[in-house]
């Protein structure tokens, strides 16, 4: 009678170990969450030019073809274009918000970057990164950081 129930005991304390120890895991923060997912997307320039307005202010137009290989899909997207003249010097560097409302995972779409105050000249390079290895404070500083932090 003793050995049923010792392993009636047994028994019951698997089941609440095996029900609660997952809860007990290492919790990820929004901060790890959206670097999984910025992290998921893939960038590509496709094309770049000047844009000038009636005063001939500049504006970078960059297009570009995003494609989201995760499961989760994000509302805005911030990447880093960065301009270089011919002798490889920088020019110009700074972060954009993509709009990628509407875009779902697993599917491609081409959006546009505009960088107003930024002229590209005929020699000069554009590139595009998704910068990785940002503090948390960085990534709670971006715009696609409130969507992920609103989910626990």
């Amino acid at each position: 009678m003793m050995t049923k129930r010792h392993a009636m005991l047994v028994l019951v304390v698997v089941l609440a170990a095996v029900i609660l120890l997952p809860g007990c895991g290492e919790k990820v923060t929004p901060e790890q969450r959206l670097e999984q997912y910025r992290y998921n997307h893939e960038i590509f320039p496709v094309a770049a030019k000047t844009l000038y307005d009636a005063e001939g202010q500049p504006t970078l137009l960059v297009d570009l073809q995003v494609a989201n290989q995760g499961g989760e899909a994000l509302e805005h997207l911030t990447v880093l274009v960065q301009v270089f003249g011919p002798g490889g010097e920088e020019k110009a560097s700074q972060r954009v918000t993509l709009d990628l409302s509407g875009v779902q995972p697993g599917i491609g779409a081409r959006v546009s970057a505009l960088l107003p105050g930024i002229e590209l000249l005929d020699d000069d390079e554009v590139t595009v990164e998704l910068e990785t290895g940002l503090s948390p404070e960085d990534l709670r500083g971006l715009p696609e950081y409130a969507a992920v932090s609103e989910v626990s």
